[in-house]
């Protein structure tokens, strides 16, 4: 067993460095084809060699399995998970009212349904009965300290010298500022609400904006400021990223994602840009290492977590508009699959629920209100109805995918 896991140590180094090069080489024209051959060749190569590793199991095992009695206070936080609801509710009926608040009372409310939620649960989850808990791998020095150590890598390698790296600056990065700026910089101009969205033709949640301007009139108006928002949460990304990996494969797993994930170059790249893009990761990380910490231990906190950080991504970047469909496939494979299962967690899914709504809040009103924007995201985002259904509409679409570059698409800073 040892001789196959140094071999595979052995092979994953060998994938690793195939990767790095090929990633190298895609910025040149004339192997960038071969570079994505050898990228993929290299996630097989991982693949095959780590296709044997052991998952942690996602659920309790069965004696361990027992239904909370009602004596230990189930009922408290289902209590306050509806009282959360009728509150958000509330300030859903309130941006109805007056949309054109900035934040006002719709903000507060929401705010306050979401603390209540979070009580609630808490102490719901502390009255939950541990026997359903199986020993989770146990926390070590040493792993803190690697953890800690690799949070702040990811950290520094996003903040370091924002003004000079990338080169060049993306135009939505200086749209993102103008936007800013105009919407809640300029007290002369109406300030629009956080549950809207901004951007004509592109309808991005206001709320991101919101988080800019602060940076902004805080730290002055620098590109470092413009781009702290986005590095701070790509950075961030690492601690729940660790979280979800250990939970599924194991500390030592954990650390070696979690490095990659500190020194990727496209992670890195795009987290040094004034964009929300790097904002989908974060939030679908979070999501799903919830949900795993919830199947296991049933507890009501980590359902109202997942769903609270769901629903809170949906006031950033389109990406988090598909999170709702993959959830949706998601719980249909557990109730498929494991359906034995799944007949211990309806409650769990009913508080995730709650939560997605909760965290959604009146942003939600605001997209039923303008369907054109709630799905898409934008009148410029078209679907093509053009099957490829021969080798030179293949080719065609794989020149296109290829000649895709980041940096054609940028203003030099001296420009």
């Amino acid at each position: 067993m040892r001789i196959r896991f140094y071999s595979n140590l052995w092979w994953s180094l060998i994938a690793y460095v195939a990767s790095l090069l090929a990633t190298l080489s895609l910025a040149n024209d004339l192997v960038r084809p071969w570079a994505v051959l050898l990228l993929i060749g290299a996630a097989v190569l991982a693949v095959v060699v780590w296709r044997r590793q052991e998952w942690i199991p996602a659920f309790p095992p069965r004696h361990l399995t027992r239904r909370p009695s009602l004596r230990h206070g189930r009922f408290f936080y289902l209590f306050g998970v509806l009282g959360a609801l009728v509150i958000v509710l509330a300030a859903d009926f309130r941006y109805l009212q007056a949309p054109n608040e900035t934040f006002g009372l719709a903000g507060v409310l929401w705010l306050a349904g979401i603390g209540l939620l979070l009580c609630s649960v808490f102490f719901g989850s502390q009255a939950t009965d541990r026997a359903n808990e199986a020993h989770p791998t146990p926390w070590t020095t040493w792993e803190i300290v690697i953890l800690a150590g690799l949070v702040l890598l990811a950290l520094l390698t996003r903040i370091w010298n924002l003004t000079s790296f990338p080169d060049n600056i993306y135009p939505d990065e200086i749209m993102t500022g103008t936007v800013a700026g105009q919407s809640y910089i300029n007290h002369s101009a109406v300030r629009p609400s956080v549950f809207s969205t901004l951007w004509s033709g592109i309808d991005l949640p206001a709320l991101w904006f919101w988080i800019v301007e602060w940076f902004l009139k805080v730290g002055g108006s620098t590109l470092a400021m413009l781009r702290l928002p986005a590095a701070l949460l790509g950075a961030a990304t690492a601690v729940p990223l660790y979280g979800l990996i250990r939970g599924t494969w194991g500390r030592y797993a954990a650390i070696g994602g979690t490095a990659i994930l500190a020194f990727s170059a496209s992670n890195i790249h795009y987290g040094r840009l004034a964009l929300n893009n790097i904002t989908t990761q974060f939030f679908w990380t979070v999501c799903f290492f919830f949900l795993l910490r919830g199947l296991r231990s049933r507890r009501p906190f980590d359902w109202a977590m997942a769903g609270l950080s769901a629903g809170l991504s949906e006031y950033f970047y389109y990406g988090t508009r598909l999170l709702p469909f993959i959830l949706i496939l998601y719980f249909c494979y557990i109730l498929i699959f494991h359906w034995k299962q799944a007949r211990d967690y309806p409650m769990n899914f009913g508080v995730f629920a709650a939560g997605y709504l909760i965290g959604f809040g009146p942003l939600l009103v605001h997209f039923i209100r303008h369907p054109a924007i709630s799905i898409w995201g934008a009148s410029l985002m078209i679907w093509s109805p053009h099957v490829t259904g021969s080798l030179q509409d293949l080719q065609t679409a794989w020149k296109t995918g290829l000649a895709c570059n980041p940096r054609e698409f940028s203003w030099h800073k001296h420009s």
